[in-house]
């Protein structure tokens, strides 16, 4: 290679393994809070957490409970002392780990939520180092039944301080959490004190969908206090009849109003005339696995700390097949809410057990939630502007400000057939419409907008991301990343041929666009900017990747035009595709564009290859066209190129 080749492969490796190896760059760029000595020794007393509390407990301020075979961090240790030096109601600490892997790599971080009743008593996530302050374990050691058993005395003592989450690696370990480890905990509440649950159905114009959703409720249901209540919009003349049929047969009560679809208006309307005491919001596309499912959703609901309670949904599958998930609760990141784990299959377990514990969560779906009914009445129902989308989420984030915590039911399984009541969001029309909620979300509850206690900071915060993957952002996912936007004059395309090829001017890109977005960059003080999201792929088939800078050009009417710089993205599924490319794996971009920067208008999307040879560039339009107007969503749409 060339000097200039080889800086450029240099450069194309570097930003490679930083988006292949997240977290080892990650470490790189937090290593101040991973590694450092042990000091302060003369504060802390470090013990092995399968060992328990000694008869005589050592001569220190606190205690560091760990399991053996592992690496505390010493710079933990000194957030430690800071801590429980400042605030003196911290009395337990836990926090994040990661294994060790052939003594050389750190891998599989768990990067753990904050204080989550419900998680520990499903699972151990306090995990392999827990610290706490010697004098809460003196003043109560009298009542510790079993001193040597610390999950015990851990229960024990979580009753009279709050556990604090250190946000930090503070042990790396050899072991992981085991299936085995975790438990389902059903409160015996509804043992002493039945409760009656009101279930709530939204249907309109689907008697078969209905059908088989009351079937499931009332043959495979073992909770017989309950009343259904359908609430009907407006179904047909036809459609009406059959469910006054099913009304007969089933004993539900059935409620008919002509009115445009509103969710929200729907299930407040039918809360309006619950009896129960529990309300359990059910959509009729979904078809219920299991016989007790209604009464652990009501126990936990009953629960004085407990908001809503939802369930994990599975999309339709075959019996002999490993199903899909479609919600296992919901995170919510600075792009909004997520239903982390979608399509996942549901086998093994998933970031560290995710999909098999109970757990708290900043909300859960709609699709089928439980409530008591005065905690929902404290927070004033569905909030009925909120007509499609966001609701839900809403309504759990007021119970989450009101003080009290959703809960993720893993071992309360349905079956849901995702947007059929009422199609999908893929139009112009109900993008923009999701978006607009988005907004109200986020102007009622301004202090959750890129919060969630119940997710780790350092998990991704900047993309729709199912997985639990590191947050370790590109420089397309960097806080205020925007693409350089300049007018250029109209650009010819590049013409090719034998001279073009002998000169290395004709390299016959391919391309992609995938998708074209708007969003919205919040700022601390409430104020937003939107931008201009558009991502693809595009290289220069048959040459390295690498030898090519690259722009994206938006041309209107062949009259003006921009040109973009794009920030490059890994895209493992392109390298398939593009087998004899070098330099596939990078072939992805991100362009981000401020709104306010770009001209409203319809623009041709066209690619700009410049050599780093000799700095030639090569123009090709696309057949992509995109429709740029402030505050519509974006219109993509392809034309056959001639």
């Amino acid at each position: 290679m060339k000097e200039w080749e080889e800086q450029a492969k240099k450069e194309y490796d570097e930003a490679l393994n930083r988006q292949l190896y997240p977290y080892r760059q990650w470490l790189k760029e937090n290593e101040k809070l991973v590694g450092g000595d042990l000091k302060l020794m003369e504060h802390f007393a470090l013990l092995y957490y399968e060992k328990g509390i000694p008869d005589y407990l050592p001569d220190k301020e606190f205690i560091v409970f760990h399991k053996e075979y592992g690496k505390v961090s010493g710079a933990a240790l000194q957030k430690m002392y800071e801590l429980f030096s400042k605030d003196p109601e911290i009395s337990l600490i836990y926090g994040d780990e990661d294994v060790e892997w052939a003594k050389t790599e750190r891998r599989n971080p768990w990067f753990k939520p904050d204080w989550s009743p419900d998680t520990y008593e499903s699972m151990p996530y306090f995990g392999s180092l827990i610290a706490v302050r010697k004098s809460m374990l003196e003043e109560r050691l009298d009542t510790f039944p079993d001193p040597y058993d610390l999950d015990s005395v851990l229960d024990i003592l979580i009753k009279h301080t709050k556990p604090y989450h250190l946000d930090m690696i503070v042990y790396t370990g050899t072991t992981e959490i085991e299936d085995k480890e975790i438990k389902h905990i059903v409160p015996d509440f509804l043992d002493d004190k039945p409760v009656k649950v009101s279930v709530i159905i939204p249907s309109k114009d689907h008697p078969d969908m209905l059908g088989r959703c009351i079937i499931g409720l009332t043959s495979l249901t073992d909770y017989r206090d309950m009343e259904i209540l359908v609430i009907d919009n407006g179904s047909t003349d036809e459609n009406r009849k059959q469910y006054e049929t099913l009304k007969d047969i089933y004993g539900f009560k059935y409620f008919y109003e002509r009115m445009q679809f509103n969710f929200s208006r729907m299930c407040n309307i039918g809360a309006l005339r619950a009896s129960g005491e529990v309300l359990l919001f059910l959509n009729d596309d979904t078809e219920v696995l299991g016989r007790d499912w209604m009464r652990i959703m009501a126990s936990v609901a009953m629960q004085p700390h407990v908001g809503a309670v939802g369930a994990k949904l599975y999309y339709p599958h075959e019996s002999d097949e490993i199903p899909r998930l479609q919600h296992d609760g919901i995170t919510n990141t600075i792009l909004g809410p997520v239903h982390k784990m979608g399509g996942f299959r549901d086998t093994g377990s998933i970031y560290h057990g995710l999909n098999l514990c109970d757990r708290d969560v900043i909300a859960v779906t709609g699709a089928c939630l439980a409530v008591e009914k005065k905690k929902f009445n404290a927070v004033g129902g569905f909030f009925e502007e909120l007509i499609v989308a966001y609701n839900d989420v809403d309504l759990c984030f007021s119970l989450y400000e009101k003080g009290w915590y959703n809960v993720l039911r893993n071992d309360v399984r349905l079956i849901h057939h995702e947007s059929v009541s009422r199609g999908t969001d893929e139009s112009r029309e109900r993008k923009q419409r999701r978006m607009l909620e988005w907004l109200e979300l986020y102007k009622r509850h301004p202090l959750l907008y890129g919060r969630d206690p119940f997710y780790n900071k350092n998990l991704v915060q900047t993309r729709l991301d199912v997985d639990y993957n590191i947050n370790c952002p590109c420089d397309y996912e960097q806080k205020g990343a925007v693409s350089a936007l300049k007018s250029i004059p109209v650009p010819a395309e590049s013409s090719g041929g034998p001279i073009q090829r002998r000169l290395g001017l004709d390299i016959n890109p391919q391309y992609c666009i995938d998708s074209v977005e708007m969003y919205y960059d919040f700022e601390e003080n409430g104020d937003y900017s939107r931008q201009w999201v558009i991502e693809g792929w595009m290289a220069p088939i048959k040459q390295p990747l690498w030898q090519y800078a690259r722009k994206l050009l938006l041309i209107s009417d062949g009259k003006e035009a921009y040109e973009a710089d794009v920030f490059s993205k890994y895209r493992p599924d392109v390298k398939p595709v593009l087998s004899q490319q070098a330099g596939a794996d990078m072939s992805g971009f991100v362009v981000r564009i401020k709104a306010d920067d770009l001209a409203d208008g319809e623009y041709r999307l066209g690619m700009c290859f410049i050599s780093k040879k000799n700095s030639k560039p090569f123009v090709r339009y696309t057949d992509t066209f995109v429709k740029f107007e402030k505050d519509v969503y974006p219109l993509l749409r392809k034309e056959e190129v001639s």
